[in-house]
């Protein structure tokens, strides 16, 4: 019996979702574990923005080089754990959303991020953050 087409849409979707659960967690994850910049360079568009409120509940935008500046591997700390929970993952043919939780013992946020599929590469493109501790 033939797949129809909603069951091979939704078997590439759930495909993409792995590819994307798995570039955040080697990359973002990884990135905030190790305090390493170039992880996120693997992942963090050139063009990605960071949309954030500050401690003043100002609107601040960050760009990729400014972002990068805040991590060096120096500042690895081994004895933070560090957690990421998806909340979900919604892909649509190459754009894609994810919700997620990152947390340690230090700081934790909720993320929203838009990403696009680049010439077969899962990019985040954009970033809202939400500082829960």
């Amino acid at each position: 019996m033939e797949k129809n087409h909603i069951e091979i849409i939704n078997e590439r979707s759930d495909i993409e979702k792995s590819a994307i659960k798995e570039a955040i967690m080697n990359y973002y994850h990884e990135g905030h574990v190790k305090s390493d910049p170039n992880l996120y360079d693997n992942i963090l568009h050139d063009e990605w923005k960071f949309f954030l409120f500050d401690e003043n509940n100002q609107l601040e935008i960050v760009d990729k080089n400014e972002y990068l500046s805040w991590y060096s591997p120096e500042n690895f700390n081994n004895n933070l754990n560090w957690k990421t929970k998806f909340y979900y993952i919604d892909v649509t043919n190459n754009i894609g959303s994810v919700k997620l939780k990152l947390e340690c013992e230090e700081v934790g946020y909720i993320d929203y991020f838009n990403l696009m599929k680049i010439n077969g590469k899962w990019w985040i493109v954009h970033k809202l953050s939400h500082k829960i501790h």
